[in-house]
């Protein structure tokens, strides 16, 4: 995700660790909060004109940005050519306020998107016939870190400060194929093969002093967790020109294989009081870290008429039954006041996605030989589906698009914005006769969209 973004969150406190967590502490204060992680699909957009037109473009594309969109379009390309795209330079804030207490947080980031290639096949001169190679950031969320203290004394806390930062990332490496079976290439088929590399990686912290129970007590919580996930991905796409300015497409890819994955899970935590004291270790690097493609599936439908171009998308994605997001082999280590060691199981957390079903819808017009002005609105609804027990957040978002593309000989450029919004509820659970209480967070993004292109 790119973008300028404004949270307010109200951190879980209460004595009980979330099982939502990672590396869940049982014999702390309080827990850490859920990481804010949005692992939204279709949130992306990447192309030269593309990224302006909210993604609508599994029928009508037919340039280098087709290994991304639908390898079928590959066969579109008349000749060899480069495509580059970037959400720019990002300025992210995050802002917090809980229990009167507000901070800021601030980051400066760059954040790649898609570079692709189309040209024909070496030592084969078939006009029918393209393959492509590709480079595409799927998912990109990196919010600036969150520092703050909070004034929680109705909790039983004395002071309370808190710090978290957080990153989740999806990167596509694709070689595709694009082949049309008939002369005037009306139809168009495609094959893209590629691995999806996914990371994850959360740092929380929480300290301060407890006197809920009569007696003042020290603590400090500590965790960091990360890791990757690889999987073999296949792409089948599809366009037909059903009549003149008519052009229709779909695109489908199965469920990810998955090849290796690595994790590494650290967490520490200490309770001194007044009378007794308690101690808890645990570090992994051994654990199981998965995360699942789902079986995805997507039609288009696009329309040309005088000098403009509409095209309307819907994406589909299947659910994911629940599985271990994270699954550790090391168990917990535990020392009290006495020098007395005790272990615990590992942790195990689990996550499932819902079924989702994303649309966009964007076109352009013609302005002048060289300048075409795009526009576009997408939406990318949350596949969490149990919001209470997700590692990840729950958040539905949307967002509008546009620029202008200039196109000469050979080099092409284009420049443009999207503003993106939505909203994470509110939970409340209650596991045991505890209560839980995670804050809504709203969302409000600005990004700046550049790319280049080049036509040999």
């Amino acid at each position: 995700m790119r973008e300028l973004s404004r949270l307010w969150l109200l951190l879980v406190l209460a004595p009980f660790a979330a099982a939502a967590q990672i590396a869940p502490i049982t014999n702390t204060p309080v827990p850490l909060s859920k990481a804010l992680i949005f692992p939204n699909y279709d949130n992306v957009l990447v192309g030269k004109d593309e990224a302006l037109e909210g993604g609508a473009y599994i029928a009508r594309v037919g340039d280098a940005a087709a290994n991304f969109y639908n390898p079928a379009g590959l066969v579109r390309s008349e000749g060899a050519s480069l495509n580059a795209s970037s959400a720019g330079y990002v300025y992210t804030e995050l802002t917090s306020k809980v229990s009167g207490a507000s901070i800021s947080s601030s980051k400066l980031d760059n954040v790649p998107g898609y570079i692709g290639s189309v040209s024909q096949m070496p030592f084969v001169d078939l006009r029918n016939l393209r393959v492509g190679l590709s480079i595409t950031r799927a998912d990109s969320w990196s919010p600036g870190g969150i520092d703050q203290t909070l004034d929680a004394r109705s909790q039983g806390f004395t002071r309370l400060n808190y710090s978290s930062s957080a990153n989740f990332q999806s990167q596509l490496y694709q070689a595709a194929a694009g082949f049309s079976p008939v002369l005037d290439r009306s139809l168009r088929l495609g094959l893209g093969v590629g691995l999806a590399q996914t990371s994850y990686g959360n740092t929380n912290t929480v300290s301060g002093t407890q006197t809920s129970t009569g007696q003042p007590a020290q603590f400090l919580e500590t965790i960091r967790a990360g890791g990757t996930d690889s999987a073999l991905v296949f792409t089948f796409g599809a366009q037909w020109d059903v009549i003149a300015g008519l052009t229709v497409g779909a695109t489908f890819r199965p469920p990810g294989l998955e090849l290796w994955n690595s994790s590494l899970v650290t967490s520490e935590s200490s309770n001194i009081g007044a009378t007794a004291s308690t101690a808890q270790y645990y570090r992994d690097d051994t654990g199981i870290f998965r995360y699942k493609q789902p079986l995805t599936a997507g039609i288009g439908a696009a329309y040309r008429f005088l000098q403009f171009e509409v095209e309307a998308d819907l994406r589909y994605h299947n659910a994911v039954s629940q599985y271990d997001f994270y699954r550790g082999k090391v168990p917990y280590q535990f020392t009290d006041s006495n020098n007395t060691a005790t272990t615990a199981p590992p942790p195990l957390v689990r996550y499932s996605a819902k079924r989702v079903f994303n649309g966009a819808i964007g076109g352009k017009a013609y302005v002048g030989r060289r300048t075409t002005v795009h526009l576009g609105f997408n939406t990318a609804l949350s596949p969490v589906a149990d919001p209470v027990t997700s590692p990840l957040r729950e958040a539905d978002l949307y967002a509008f698009s546009g620029g202008v593309d200039f196109q000469l000989a050979h080099f092409g450029a284009s420049l443009g914005a999207s503003y993106q919004f939505g909203t994470s509820p509110a939970l409340t659970s209650s596991p045991g006769n505890l209560t839980i209480l995670q804050e809504e967070v709203l969302l409000r993004s600005f990004s700046l969209f550049y790319a280049i292109s080049y036509n040999f």
